[in-house]
């Protein structure tokens, strides 16, 4: 199982480097959705703010992925970046390059975010790097202009850059995307050990349903379960 660690590049502060305007509401629902569609995956996720406790990071990851969003430079149409860590810096620079090339291949044609390379010390030397094991692949993006006029558009789509991502980290990891229905998705996310096709007639879809709304009556009435599950099944719900 790949461990996948997300930073919010500056969530959880209030002075200082808190970021340009909006890039926390930006990099908190991204990772949020992130992390549901990874593992989904079948990835293991650990997430974290700007300024995590060491003695959480004292661990091999197969990447450290560090969300952010750029200011806006004027008179452009956008743009966002993958960087990796300064190969003096960073034992793991091959991999780092490896998967920052990947996610610059697929996130950006996929959200049709223009790729505009900043690099610079802030990302080459990001503080974090320092924090991270040797064996650990550090990778920071720039997901967009936080406030272009056209990046704004596309970032507050949370699905189209959230799936973006995670089919790039997915293409990065040789891990297959299924090509799959809603309900088949459903199904699949309900039991880690089932992936059945959703049935074709539309009978069948509707007893699903309402199975699975007889399941989420039952967990509100106290069958025990616990409210994680309630959670996950309320996502079982196609809207």
């Amino acid at each position: 199982m790949f461990k996948i660690a997300l930073q919010d590049g500056h969530l959880g502060r209030v002075s200082g480097s808190t970021g340009t305007l909006g890039e926390q509401e930006l990099t908190r629902r991204i990772r949020t959705r992130l992390s549901e569609l990874l593992i989904a995956k079948g990835f293991q996720l650990f997430l974290f703010d700007a300024d995590p406790p060491q003695d959480q990071l004292n661990q091999d990851f197969d990447l450290f992925l560090a969300l952010h969003g750029d200011m806006d430079y004027p008179d452009d149409n956008g743009s966002g970046f993958a960087d990796y860590a300064d190969p003096a810096s960073d034992t793991a620079t091959y991999e780092s390059q490896r998967i920052c090339k990947v996610i610059n291949d697929v996130y950006f044609p996929e959200t049709q975010i223009n790729y505009v390379s900043h690099s610079n010390p802030n990302t080459r030397f990001y503080y974090m790097w320092a924090k991270l094991s040797a064996k650990t692949p550090c990778v920071l993006i720039e997901m967009g202009q936080v406030q272009d006029p056209h990046d704004k558009v596309l970032l507050a789509n949370t699905d189209l850059i959230a799936g973006a991502l995670s089919k790039a980290i997915c293409k990065a990891f040789g891990v297959v995307e299924p090509t799959t229905t809603t309900s088949t998705v459903l199904t699949s996310t309900s039991s880690s050990s089932s992936t059945t096709t959703a049935p074709p007639d539309a009978s069948s879809e509707v007893t699903v349903l309402k199975e699975k709304l007889s399941r989420v009556h039952d967990i509100i009435w106290g069958k025990g379960w616990p409210w994680a599950k309630i959670n996950a099944e309320k996502v079982l719900i196609p809207k």
